[in-house]
């Protein structure tokens, strides 16, 4: 098991701060070495490396430090989250002005969200740490939702309800008349998978208005929340800001119902490909 103090070690060598005075030795080394030699050198680079032995023994152990690495990689964790969304976005969009407006609404929502941080940081006590995370997480959770709808009309596009009720129906017709021979067991197992199929399809697209709603009134969500915290704060008007901040736990718990239904996109889209879906249904035909 690794050390967990080796990762704050590791965020500390690579912090700015730290770097910085790396450069500074060196450069005063550097400078000192022209008139002086290497032995001129050698007393600012022995000071620099003592005195990194000895912040690297205490720095990381510190709770402002730590508390700063932890915020440095969930800020690192939301921008590869946020470019690896735009890039499935990207893939799916059917025209470079069609992800350009993906863009901008996505580049309208984070200025919200860090003008609400912003003025959080401004009044102490205004948003509490998780509140503050929450909101953060808005701008990719809020791209989350458009690739949910992306994917949603790319199974549309590419399941044809009308044939696989075709197959199914198909099936259950072998199922009630087996020929001789015939592996029921492998019958009714693609009896379940189209069945299954078509029960996840229905039950994501009847979540479409959600995304939707939950989509257009995010940025009046995030516009309440400043007003909120701009204004009186929570010690005034505690129940508005708290019933503000529910209602992003609502639309996120909305999120995370929708990517369960959708863990299954990918793997539908590909079976109904062409060429995948004729292997399959020929398969289970045969059977």
């Amino acid at each position: 098991m690794s050390d967990p103090n080796s990762s704050y070690v590791a965020d500390f060598l690579q912090s700015p701060g730290n770097v910085s005075g790396l450069l500074g030795g060196a450069a005063i080394a550097t400078a000192l070495s022209f008139p002086f030699g290497l032995l001129g050198a050698a007393l600012p680079l022995l000071v620099t490396v003592g005195l990194e032995v000895i912040a690297c023994l205490f720095v990381p152990d510190m709770t402002t430090f730590r508390r700063w690495a932890d915020e440095q990689r969930k800020i690192k964790a939301r921008i590869e989250t946020t470019e690896r969304l735009m890039g499935e976005i990207r893939k799916r969009c059917a025209s470079p002005n069609q992800f350009q407006k993906y863009l901008e609404n996505h580049q309208l929502v984070m200025q919200q969200v860090t003008s609400v941080l912003d003025l959080a940081q401004k009044k102490p006590g205004a948003l509490g740490l998780e509140d503050r995370e929450r909101i953060a997480a808005v701008p990719s959770e809020y791209l989350s939702l458009q690739l949910s709808l992306l994917v949603m009309d790319e199974r549309s596009d590419a399941i044809d309800l009308r044939e696989v009720n075709r197959k199914l129906a198909q099936i259950v017709s072998q199922i009630d008349h087996p020929e001789n021979g015939a592996d029921v067991r492998q019958l009714e197992r693609a009896r379940d998978e189209y069945a299954a199929l078509i029960a996840r399809h229905q039950r994501m697209l009847s979540k479409r208005p959600a995304i939707e709603a939950a989509m257009v009134s995010l940025p009046d969500q995030l516009a309440e929340i400043y007003q909120i915290v701009m204004g009186e704060g929570p010690q005034n008007d505690g129940a508005r800001l708290s019933d503000a901040i529910a209602s992003l736990r609502l639309r996120q718990d909305i999120e995370a119902e929708i990517a369960e239904d959708l863990s299954g996109a990918i793997l539908d889209f590909r079976l109904m490909q062409p060429g995948n879906a004729s292997k399959n249904s020929a398969r289970v035909l045969r059977s």
